[in-house]
């Protein structure tokens, strides 16, 4: 009888601690935001249970039926990267708020907390990189300091089909089709071309389309599929193509301003070109997918589909990957654990960055830090542990050197 005594005040501890368990709130990075239910799911000795809002696929959580290892007293994860990367920021240190999923409700997929502040999060690119004015609307003089990740995010750009075929053709890449996913059948874009769509200055990249890509004809419509200024996928297109971080200090030292959808939206006048702004990634895959000419940058663990898909093709993911200056990251293998990093682990392929992380509170550091720990031994889609690789960046703004 004793023993059972004793069995029961021990059950009941258990079950008590466990209903004390904490749900920490992160926002941040969307582009990496599957890999991190992967690292929580793996985190999880119990079950792990994911929800997603159904309004905002930006929104959602990891609930574990046990606390995570390795972080004591957190049994659940609730993610709202729907602003972006540097929201991991603007939510826990500045003054912003935002809602999340949440995990106690009856129906976890369509209930949202309050908006409330996070406790840290993830970003694809230093805090620093972001322009002041969001410094400056989130409350804070200064961008707080980051710590690298022991994981690097490789970025893409990626077309509309039609751009994509149109580029073939131009280019001389016969027997390839919108199907055709090789590094053989990309065409390329070269970095000045890019850089001339996606900067601010208005140039015959607005007007032309033959003129800068060799396609279509003068008039015809060219749309950039951008993210938000908080993005982080964003920041990083406007570092690597525009100088944004490293030229911060202005023109003088070669920054250029990104074009954005207040000067060049859909009512600006301009019938030629046009700048879609969105949250989140799903936006910018959504936009690339439209019919027409159509160009933008994605994280690498974002993939097309086929035409021929089982189930059909997702109205999100018809958009496909080209080069940069004649480089390809996307190696067109679904199939394949690890894909796209190749090119960018040998170091012939430039443009990616050193994610970095920040937590604000203690049960979001140890979080993130777990996460991190997690993703630094992993090769995924389009992102690859520092360790495994041997291209090396001391910093954001450092070029790639080797070990």
């Amino acid at each position: 009888m004793q023993f059972t005594k004793i069995a029961l005040a021990a059950a009941v501890t258990l079950v008590a601690a466990q209903a004390q368990a904490a749900t920490v709130y992160l926002a941040g990075a969307s582009a990496t935001s599957a890999n991190y239910r992967s690292a929580l799911t793996s985190l999880c000795s119990g079950t792990a249970t994911t929800y997603t809002n159904t309004s905002d696929t930006n929104k959602f959580a990891v609930k574990c039926s046990v606390n995570f290892t390795g972080i004591p007293g957190v049994d659940a994860v609730s993610f709202n990267v729907s602003g972006g990367s540097f929201t991991a920021v603007t939510t826990s240190a500045g003054n912003a708020t935002d809602v999340f999923v949440d995990v106690a409700a009856a129906n976890p997929n369509t209930a949202l907390t309050a908006a409330r502040k996070s406790e840290g999060g993830f970003l694809d690119i230093d805090a620093a990189a972001f322009p002041a004015s969001e410094l400056a609307n989130a409350g804070l003089s200064a961008a707080p300091a980051t710590s690298a990740a022991s994981f690097s995010q490789v970025f893409g750009v990626a077309v509309s089909p039609d751009l994509y075929t149109a580029l073939q053709a131009a280019q001389g890449l016969t027997g390839c089709g919108v199907d055709s996913l090789t590094q053989a059948c990309q065409p390329s874009i070269t970095k000045a071309q890019y850089t001339s769509i996606v900067s601010d200055a208005f140039n015959t990249a607005k007007q032309d389309i033959n003129a800068i890509l060799g396609v279509g004809a003068a008039g015809d419509k060219l749309t950039v599929c951008r993210r938000v200024s908080t993005s982080g996928t964003q920041a990083s297109s406007n570092q690597y193509f525009l100088n944004a971080y490293i030229g911060g200090d202005g023109a003088a030292a070669g920054a250029l301003a990104p074009a954005d959808q207040a000067t060049y939206g859909a009512d600006s006048g301009l019938p030629s070109y046009e700048v879609a702004e969105g949250a989140g990634t799903g936006n910018a895959r959504t936009c690339l997918s439209n019919a027409g000419y159509a160009v933008g940058v994605l994280s690498l663990e974002n993939y097309p589909d086929l035409t021929t898909r089982s189930g059909g093709q997702r109205a999100d993911r018809k958009w496909r990957y080209v080069k940069i200056n004649g480089v390809a990251a996307y190696d067109g293998n679904e199939a394949v654990a690890g894909k796209s990093t190749a090119s960018a682990k040998a170091g012939k392929y430039d443009f990616w960055f050193t994610s970095q992380k920040y937590g604000h509170t203690a049960n979001g550091t140890a979080v993130v830090n777990a996460i991190d720990a997690k993703l630094g031994t992993v090769d995924l889609n389009g992102l690859f542990g520092n360790s495994l690789s041997a291209a090396k960046r001391g910093s954001n703004t450092s070029p790639v050197t080797f070990e």
